[in-house]
């Protein structure tokens, strides 16, 4: 029989027969890099020769260079406001505020090297992007057999909004990165190491305070805090006090809220402005009433199609929370819970949670499984993705907004 330390440190659940067997980190970057190389090629083509939506009211970058013009859309510009000329608050209106900084800093410190914030950007999206996809082969493979990793793998990087992983503006590339870098060590045992990945999750963007708590319950399952699986039976004899290093994971969140505190005297001045954005607790969030308001109002065709398909990305999701738990456990089920459940409440009607999404990796991991070894229908849902996300990409180059 195992010992108690042994068992409470072991991968959970048990690795399956053959999953080593499961090919080299080299060939997730090789798949990503392909998609890549797709994706790029439709956006270009998109902004060089097909109609431009009438509804971006953002500045167009890159006139001269097609192939970057299409990443930088949207939340581009704020981050780039960021980057160049740091943080404002601007009594009520919207302020940069209302976006974390590792992201425009790291974008800020690329620029030195390859010039030009926008660019830096783009390439840093791609870097994270890619960063995600060998870190989930990784995971994958020593969770599942080579059938559900590739399968898993391909999943997330086909999904149709998971254009934000090849070169979009956008800080989710990077927050899903740290997520997974810090789960990946987490489950080495070293939970310090995992504590400054949560860190830089946590100063990406606000939902990355759900990678505290999804680092914290995996580490207590870890030692054996669960009793027989269950959190309601709690035996802490096991915890170690290295294992206090997840806890690092909030100096991130809490490094920004300083930072708002010293320079606006308004440490959450980031939540402040999102009313500014239609955002903010109440009924008409938690109910969706604007969703329902908007949904029968299709000004922008390709954005009211993404904007009906992010219910039923957030309804799947949900749907898959399950099977994470006894899959892989209470830490990684609480996390994709969280990760989930918690975005689906705050946005006031689904949008954005087709982008949401990609950090509940575990989702994708069992959605992988469960198609594995049902040949047809996952070939039907890779195409379907791929197709999708061909589409949006090129719609989102263009300007429409879905995401």
């Amino acid at each position: 029989m195992l010992s108690r330390e042994a068992a409470a440190t072991r991968p959970h659940p048990p690795e399956p027969a053959g999953t080593r067997e499961a090919g080299p980190w080299w060939w997730a970057a090789l798949l990503f890099t392909g998609v890549a190389a797709v994706l790029w090629a439709v956006a270009w083509a998109s902004v060089s020769h097909l109609p431009q939506s009438a509804t971006y009211p953002g500045e167009r970058y890159f006139p001269r260079r097609p192939w970057f013009a299409g990443w930088a859309r949207w939340d581009a510009g704020w981050y780039k406001e960021i980057a160049d000329y740091g943080y404002t608050l601007v009594p009520g209106r919207q302020s940069t505020v209302a976006f974390f900084p590792a992201y425009p800093l790291a974008m800020r410190a690329v620029a030195n090297v390859v010039g030009g914030t926008l660019v830096a950007g783009i390439l840093l999206t791609a870097a994270s992007g890619l960063a995600v996809a060998t870190a989930l082969w990784k995971w994958c493979k020593e969770r599942l057999s080579p059938a559900a990793a590739g399968t898993a793998l391909s999943l997330l990087l086909l999904f149709p909004y998971a254009y934000y992983l090849y070169g979009a503006v956008y800080a989710d590339a990077l927050l899903v990165a740290a997520a997974l870098a810090a789960f990946l060590l987490l489950e080495r045992d070293r939970p310090w190491l995992a504590g400054l990945a949560g860190a830089v999750a946590t100063a990406a963007r606000p939902m990355g305070v759900v990678v505290v708590v999804g680092l914290v319950a995996r580490a207590l399952e870890r030692r054996g805090v669960f009793a027989q699986g269950s959190p309601r039976r709690l035996d802490l004899s096991g915890i170690r006090g290295k294992d206090a290093g997840v806890l690092l994971s909030l100096a991130g969140l809490a490094a920004y809220c300083v930072y708002l505190a010293v320079r606006f005297d308004d440490p959450f001045a980031f939540a402040t402005v999102e009313k500014y954005w239609g955002q903010g607790a109440g009924p008409r969030t938690w109910f969706k009433v604007e969703f329902f308001e908007n949904v029968g109002n299709p000004a922008d065709r390709p954005a009211w199609l993404a904007y009906v398909a992010h219910p039923v990305v957030t309804v799947v999701a949900l749907a898959l929370v399950p099977r994470v738990f006894r899959r892989f456990g209470w830490g990684y089920g609480i996390y994709s819970l969280l990760a989930v459940g918690l975005a689906a409440i705050a946005t006031k009607d689904f949008f954005g949670m087709g982008r949401y999404v990609l950090a509940a990796f575990p989702c994708f991991a069992v959605a992988g499984e469960l198609l594995a070894d049902r040949p047809r229908l996952r070939t039907a849902a890779l195409a379907a993705g791929g197709a999708g996300l061909v589409v949006m990409t090129s719609f989102f180059a263009r300007g429409s907004y879905l995401s």
